[in-house]
């Protein structure tokens, strides 16, 4: 026993030192409110969802220069083995001649062509474009929105565990008085050893727990300092009070408000205006287009600079899509009844969902009351019981299960105040 004493206690100390020093070297401790500010800053999923925002802006602007005319311009060169052009010329009174030309030469051109009617595609597809724009704007949104969620769980998580180590800490204390009046038994012939290495045991089961959670702590740690984007080694906490934390009500906010602020809400309704649009966009496929524009001609094929301007009018009839363009006109308003029909459809869910979220929290914040009932009652128990062995009217056994009760008892409001926060971070994510 005094083997497995010696390895406990230097276990400890090389346990004590190490931590010592991740404090010393963790300089940079944030509160709650800094660490969500850093992760807006630097999450990686956020700087992918701002450049989305960037690619929908730069789809929007490439959309809006189909209004300008569209300008093409081609140059040429040839050169014959033998003259392109070969033959004789006939004139009166001197015979024939023999004649040949074009045998090389130089084409340019320059061609503006301004779109007059496109059955509507040029309008509808900026439309189209602004509406994507606006789409990942919210998809931008509801990424702020879920990253801060997973900020806060992980926050209270870690406060939660750490509020475990300073219940074990009391446990500690606890079992310390217990086996320094054991001893003081033993010595006197009250009790058996056995009773002292039951203390023991007790003592090494809290060590074993401290260790497990104090590598739970590290791993959280380390995952919240990646969501905020800062470096992992010199990260820490300010560690909030999580036992007192503010009632449901100072989060509430009516349904039909918070099914207004979702972006959810927001994103269905564009759906169906985009439904809409790809209606009117096959319609455009089907349509005539009328466009004007001018070819500037410059050509040398004789050893001689010429050039020409033309004038160019253009009307287009797919009549060959007519055959199946009905079709797709129909399907396209199929889709968008479908879209109508899922926009109901997902607004009632949400509903439900922000009831369900509503219903959580309060039964979280129950739970808080009555673990905190079980804290009260098993502190007092643990205060009869220690008082009655101090007095030798007690047996060992019911004295550690009023250890064990009262860290129990601890943990699960600490717990219970972790739960708590946490569906307050999914209430207001689905309602703000």
């Amino acid at each position: 026993m005094k083997t497995i004493r010696s390895i406990t206690l230097i276990a400890s100390l090389l346990l004590a030192f190490q931590l010592q020093g991740q404090d010393n070297a963790r300089a940079n401790a944030y509160t709650l409110s800094k660490c969500m500010e850093l992760a807006l800053q630097n999450n990686t999923q956020l700087k992918n969802a701002r450049l989305d925002k960037e690619m929908a802006d730069a789809e929007k602007s490439s959309a809006f220069t189909n209004f300008f005319p569209q300008i093409n311009a081609m140059g040429a060169g040839f050169v014959g083995a033998k003259d392109i052009m070969r033959g004789e010329m006939v004139i009166p009174q001197m015979g024939s001649m023999p004649l040949s030309m074009v045998k090389k030469g130089v084409l340019a051109t320059l061609t503006a062509l301004q779109p007059l009617y496109m059955g509507g595609q040029v309008i509808q597809g900026n439309k189209l474009a602004a509406l994507q724009q606006e789409v990942r704007q919210l998809q931008y949104e509801m990424t702020q929105k879920d990253v801060v969620q997973n900020v806060q769980n992980y926050y209270w998580q870690l406060v939660s565990l750490r509020s475990n180590i300073s219940t074990l800490d009391a446990v500690d204390k606890q079992l310390a008085e217990v086996h320094q009046l054991t001893q003081q038994y033993v010595d006197a012939g009250v009790t058996t050893r056995n009773d002292l290495l039951r203390v023991e045991l007790s003592q090494q089961q809290v060590a074993s727990q401290r260790l497990t959670l104090l590598n739970g702590i590290e791993v959280v740690r380390l995952l919240l300092a990646q969501l905020c984007g800062t470096e992992m080694h010199s990260f820490d906490i300010v560690t909030e009070n999580i036992l007192s934390p503010a009632t449901p009500e100072t989060y509430y906010i009516s349904a039909e408000q918070a099914l207004a602020n979702r972006e959810e809400t927001q994103l269905l309704s564009k759906s169906v205006t985009a439904s809409a649009l790809q209606v009117k966009m096959e319609r455009g496929k089907n349509l005539p287009t009328v466009a004007v524009g001018a070819s500037a001609v410059y050509y040398n094929m004789m050893e001689k600079n010429q050039g020409n301007l033309i004038g160019l009018a253009t009307v287009s009839v797919p009549l060959s899509s007519w055959w199946g363009g009905s079709h797709q006109i129909r399907k396209a308003k199929l889709a968008h009844e479908q879209s109508k029909n899922n926009q109901r459809d997902s607004q009632e869910k949400l509903q439900i969902e922000i009831l369900t979220a509503w219903n959580a929290v309060r039964e979280s914040y129950a739970q808080i009351e009555i673990a905190r009932k079980s804290v009260a009652q098993a502190n007092e128990n643990l205060r009869m019981n220690r008082d009655q062995y101090n007095a030798g009217t007690q047996d060992l056994t019911e004295l550690l299960d009023a250890v064990t009760l009262f860290a129990q008892s601890q943990n699960s409001l600490t717990s219970a105040c972790a739960d708590y926060q946490s569906r307050v971070a999914d209430y207001q994510r689905k309602t703000r």
